[in-house]
């Protein structure tokens, strides 16, 4: 058990470390961050002028659906599941390992969103139907995260965010993009 929590720690270091890199012009991506999520939801849509005209990369939207598919698995996997099995109450047994593993899953839903964040920036369709709902789904999902490695969760905001991810889910088959869960490789159960 210990040698698995510390593959999960180690897990979460490797992924945090990869997540900085690779700067961008911000000609290609707006203002170079990502804009504050809209009061509404984040259901408007991003500006013609921060989006590109044509596509910048190879593939944008199949990446970007691999990307979301592994975020959305591995928030199902390790957040979703244990959540309506009631491993998060307190005093339920194995709360702490699930906990931990839960918020490894979140720093790696965090990066695959942040991956399919910058690939919505390079397709001119994704980015006019989808760029401030995934900012905004991302907001959410990091907030969660926060709160997963801080260990003062509230289970009814598990909920919340996993109505947000399959409110993105639908908003992106709308667009034209059927994202998959895709469960990513597991350390053990």
């Amino acid at each position: 058990m210990v040698r698995r929590i510390f593959a999960l720690v180690a897990l979460v270091a490797l992924v945090a470390a990869g997540c900085g890199g690779n700067e961008r012009s911000a000609v290609t991506s707006g203002a170079g961050g990502s804009p504050p999520a809209t009061a509404s939801g984040g259901t408007t849509s991003a500006s013609p002028a921060a989006c590109p005209s044509e596509q910048n990369k190879k593939f944008a939207k199949t990446r970007f659906a691999a990307d979301a598919g592994l975020a959305f698995g591995a928030f199902h996997r390790w957040i979703w599941k244990p959540y309506q099995a009631g491993t998060f109450q307190s005093g339920a047994e194995g709360r702490t390992a699930a906990m931990v593993k839960a918020a490894a899953a979140g720093a790696f839903a965090l990066n695959r969103l942040n991956a399919a964040r910058k690939l919505v920036d390079d397709d001119p369709t994704l980015c006019k139907a989808l760029k401030q709902p995934l900012d905004a789904l991302w907001n959410s999902v990091n907030g969660l995260t926060e709160k997963l490695r801080s260990g003062n969760l509230n289970p009814a905001e598990i909920g919340t965010v996993g109505g947000a991810i399959d409110a993105f889910r639908d908003r992106s088959e709308q667009a034209g993009t059927e994202i998959k869960d895709r469960e990513p490789p597991s350390l053990g159960n």
